[in-house]
C-alpha cells in the first residue's frame, strides 16, 4: 500500500469525487465523536450514518522540526503531536455522505525556537481499497503563549464529501490522516517510533 504521508498533494484530484473542504469553522465542541448523526440526515433514517474507518499511521502521528542536521534536544525547534480525532458524519443526499473532522494537536516550542509562530503540514488522505482516490494537504499556523512551552490547538473543521449513499453499512472508503512529513523527519519517526498518544473514536 502506498504511503500517503510522503505524497505529494495533487491538485487535480481536488475535481474529482470525493471532495475535501475547509470551512472557516474552529469549534471542536461543535461536533460529536465520529459515527454521530446530524442535521441533514433523512427523516426516513432512524439511524446514524456510518462512518468510513480512520486510521493515523503511529509514524506519522508526531511532527519533529530541528535546526540544522543535529536532533539533539537543544537543536528542536518544536515537536507537536495529534492528541485526538473528533467529527461525525451525516447524510448531504441519497447518494453523498459528508464526514467532517477536527483534529487536536499538542505542541511544545524547543529551545532552538526563534519565532513565536510555527506552521504543521497535514493531510487526509481518501483510500477506496488500496487506491489512493484524493489527498490534501493543510497547514495549520499557531502563535506560541508567552507563558508556555507546551498548548493544545484545534484546526478547523475540515469536510469530506464521499460519493456513497449514507446507510448504516461498512464502506470500502477509509481516511489515512497525519502530519506530512519529510524523507528526513519520516525516517526519523520511523527510528525514534514510540506509542502514538492520539485519540480516535
Amino acid at each position: 500500500m502506498p504511503d500517503p504521508y510522503m505524497f505529494p498533494n495533487h491538485n487535480q484530484w481536488r475535481s474529482l469525487f470525493p471532495r475535501i473542504a475547509a470551512p472557516g469553522l474552529a469549534a471542536l465542541g461543535l461536533l460529536a465523536t465520529l459515527g454521530g448523526c446530524g442535521d441533514g440526515e433523512s427523516k426516513s433514517m432512524d439511524f446514524a450514518p456510518t462512518c468510513p474507518i480512520t486510521h493515523i499511521p503511529s509514524e506519522a502521528a508526531d511532527y519533529y522540526l530541528y535546526q540544522g542536521k543535529q536532533t539533539g534536544f537543544k537543536n528542536m525547534v518544536a515537536r507537536a503531536s495529534i492528541l485526538q480525532l473528533q467529527g461525525d458524519c451525516l447524510a448531504a443526499g441519497p447518494k453523498d455522505l459528508k464526514t467532517r473532522i477536527v483534529l487536536r494537536f499538542v505542541i511544545e516550542r524547543g529551545p532552538a525556537a526563534t519565532t513565536n509562530t510555527l506552521t504543521l503540514p497535514w493531510f487526509i488522505a481518501v483510500l477506496h481499497g488500496d487506491r489512493i482516490v484524493n489527498k490534501h494537504v493543510f497547514h495549520h499556523t499557531v502563535s506560541f503563549p508567552a507563558n508556555l512551552s507546551t498548548f493544545e490547538d484545534d484546526t478547523k473543521v475540515i469536510t469530506v464529501d464521499l460519493p456513497i449513499p449514507p446507510k448504516n453499512v461498512d464502506s470500502d472508503y477509509r481516511f489515512e490522516i497525519g502530519f506530512q512529513l519529510t524523507k528526513d523527519q519520516l525516517e526519523y519517526n520511523q527510528v525514534h517510533l514510540k506509542r502514538a498518544a492520539y485519540q480516535a473514536y
